[in-house]
């Protein structure tokens, strides 16, 4: 069945006028479009097909056959279990170049364009980025809905921001749904944790029928991180009285503990969060972020993740996100050649330029 171009258009509109800036629609190679001569610099096709992991699949062909629950329900599940089965790959960031303050670069080859090889890769472990999740969502919500001529699904691409997500359209609503946000805790992360989905924004609602949905789902959740964590000290009986203001560091190692302890969370998912808390505590002048190296498991291949140097009560403190856990931090750590904790800002460095260089040789998705 060919998809009518005129209602992804439409949603396309609606996006743009939402986020107040354009975004192109990102068209599946595999799949059959009306009016093709519609294509021009806002409409492309992606660079690879899109695919469905299997165990998605296998949630997929389950929700296709159940008449109880509604389209929007089997929509969240399907969400759900992408934001819990999956974890930001924070080493792209180590890629992202700033051309100003809100236009951004990144390779192709990362995520975008990638081969078999990456493929295969990727299939060792569960890091992923936003070409990757938004082609698993956006196909398995095409296979869900294929039968139904009245849903629409496609890829938006916010150029500038190097970033994919998915967008929904049928007769009832249109809705966008992102499921790592750059600008805060990602949805990958938030539903790991037991928050609220944040990721998913309603465009249009007639009878409010998502909305609903959504509410539902959110039900019992909560939307604050740092409230969370607040309620979840509390249960485990420790005195929050206690924790006075010029005790933060009691805080937020309670906070890396109960994360650690009671969540799936990953490297970047700690990062994301404990940056959010620190904000509020400390506020953001009181955090840098540094780069640490991690070397994988065939000692070859390095990736470099972001972690927090924070200013507490005149001492430095690390927030470590790959060993889970907050320390004393020396600024020395930064300048010895032995030392795995590199300058944020230091990417000019003979180290990382080889690394740039190098990586779309060596790198190949791990």
């Amino acid at each position: 069945m060919s998809i009518n171009m005129q209602q992804i258009i439409k949603l396309n509109n609606l996006v743009t006028t939402c986020f107040r800036r354009k975004h192109i629609i990102v068209l599946n190679p595999k799949e059959e479009y009306e009016i093709k001569e519609n294509l021009n610099e806002n409409i492309v096709y992606d660079k690879v097909e899109w695919e469905i992991p299997n165990q998605i699949q296998i949630l997929v062909d389950s929700l296709s056959k159940n008449t109880q629950l509604s389209n929007e329900e089997k929509i969240l599940l399907i969400y759900e279990k992408l934001c819990k089965d999956y974890v930001y790959d924070d080493n792209l960031i180590s890629y992202i170049q700033k051309v100003d303050d809100d236009t951004y670069t990144l390779p192709d080859w990362y995520g975008r364009d990638v081969n078999q090889e990456w493929k295969e890769n990727r299939e060792q472990h569960n890091r992923r980025v936003c070409y990757e999740v938004s082609r698993y969502l956006a196909k398995a919500l095409i296979e869900l809905f294929k039968d139904d001529k009245h849903f629409y699904v496609t890829i938006l691409w916010d150029k500038a921001l190097t970033h994919y997500f998915v967008g929904v359209t049928c007769n009832e609503y249109s809705i966008t749904l992102d499921l790592d946000d750059f600008n805060s805790i990602k949805d990958l992360t938030r539903l790991k944790t037991g928050l609220t989905a944040e990721g998913i924004i309603i465009l249009d609602d007639k009878n409010k029928e998502f909305k609903r949905a959504l509410d539902k789902f959110n039900e019992g959740k909560n939307k604050d991180a740092i409230k969370k964590l607040e309620n979840e000290i509390d249960i485990r009986n420790q005195n929050l009285n206690q924790i006075e203001e010029a005790d933060n560091i009691a805080f937020l190692k309670y906070a890396i503990e109960i994360l650690k302890e009671e969540s799936d969370i990953d490297s970047q998912g700690l990062y994301e969060y404990m940056k959010e808390i620190v904000d509020i505590k400390l506020g953001p002048e009181a955090r840098k972020k540094v780069w640490k190296k991690i070397k994988e498991n065939d000692n070859e291949e390095t990736r470099y993740i972001r972690c927090l140097v924070l200013d507490i009560d005149k001492g430095k403190y690390l927030i470590d996100v790959d060993e889970m856990l907050l320390r004393k931090f020396h600024e020395q750590e930064l300048k010895s050649e032995e030392s795995v904790f590199i300058p944020y800002k230091q990417l000019i460095s003979e180290e990382l330029i080889s690394y740039r260089s190098n990586k779309e040789e060596r790198y190949k998705g791990r």
